[in-house]
């Protein structure tokens, strides 16, 4: 028997298979040609809400109807309905303020706003969800709003930051209903972490507000920039001291009067400075012993500078005449 039924099935194997094909294929025709209800879903297009007003309260952003046709346009429709421009519209041009929606009776009364493509032979036989909905109006209004950024940028091993991460823009501009601006706080946009960096971050973020379907914003998205430079060591000659908190009628000499540095930071930021752009200062009245001869000097560093590694001389002399 077992021999019988391993014959039956490897012998005109590749007849048995389009045979079998065919006759899927033609029971498939006959079943969607035949009419049925079916429930879809189908986009909710909001029409008519006048320039200066605003939603006030969410709206679905969907509605399920149940629709009568042939099988095979209710599944070419299920297939095609979230690409395609179809869509119940709801048109809010003679609302006044608040009102209550039965969708029903609404597309009844108004059945050129069921929006179908023209070759679709489907009827609408009702609203499955949500029968009715509120629908609000209030006046539109503007606020600027600053965005907060949580980013966290570690450069690798030799390299550095130099300056601060930079936020474009720091505010942006938020439109919709004058009731709710009033109660929204800082834009928010997702946390950023980056680690081991060793190259330029230019990085592109999506700004949130909630709820998003009331309020609009002039731009909906920030860029987080971050100067990322490897660590170098670049030498400076002719580097002024400046004496500080001197008395009046005091003479004070600083030897040497400049010095050599090598500093240390973002290389390309370092080629890019003068000995004029460090400072480099003695404080008379903080630090001057008359019986100490030799001094260290304080520095205030350029961005991008970490620290000065070394000074030639280390020490100057501060002499009072």
């Amino acid at each position: 028997m077992w021999a019988q039924i391993k014959k039956f099935l490897t012998t005109d194997l590749q007849v048995k298979l389009g045979s079998l094909v065919l006759a899927v294929l033609l029971w498939f025709f006959v079943v969607t040609d035949l009419d049925y209800f079916h429930d879809l879903n189908l986009p909710l297009i909001i029409e008519g809400v006048p320039l200066d007003q605003a939603l006030s309260v969410e709206v679905p952003t969907t509605i399920t109807a149940r629709f009568h046709g042939r099988g095979n346009e209710l599944l070419w429709a299920d297939l095609t309905m979230p690409v395609s421009e179809s869509g119940l519209v709801l048109d809010l041009s003679k609302l006044k303020g608040t009102e209550q929606f039965h969708l029903d009776a609404y597309f009844a009364e108004n059945p050129d706003k069921i929006r179908l493509p023209r070759d679709y032979q489907l009827d609408l036989i009702h609203v499955v969800e949500p029968e009715s909905l509120w629908v609000s109006l209030e006046a539109r209004s503007r606020r600027d709003l600053p965005v907060q950024v949580s980013a966290s940028i570690v450069p690798a091993v030799g390299y550095m930051l130099v300056g601060d991460i930079r936020i474009e823009p720091v505010r942006i501009e938020v439109e919709g209903p004058l009731s709710l601006l009033g109660e929204l706080g800082p834009l928010r946009v997702p946390a950023l972490e980056l680690e081991d960096v060793n190259a330029d971050v230019a990085v592109r973020l999506p700004v949130e507000v909630h709820p998003a379907q009331l309020f609009t914003l002039d731009q909906d998205y920030v860029e987080v920039f971050a100067d990322i430079q490897s660590i170098g060591t670049v030498s400076f000659t002719d580097v002024a001291i400046r004496l500080e908190n001197v008395p009046r009628g005091v003479d004070v000499t600083v030897i040497p009067a400049a010095v050599r540095v090598e500093a240390e930071g973002g290389l390309d930021r370092l080629l890019e400075l003068q000995a004029e752009d460090f400072t480099l200062y003695f404080d008379f009245a903080r630090n001057w012993n008359p019986e100490q001869q030799l001094y260290e000097v304080e520095s205030i560093l350029p961005e991008g500078v970490r620290r000065i590694s070394q000074m030639f001389p280390e020490k100057v002399e501060v002499v009072q005449q």
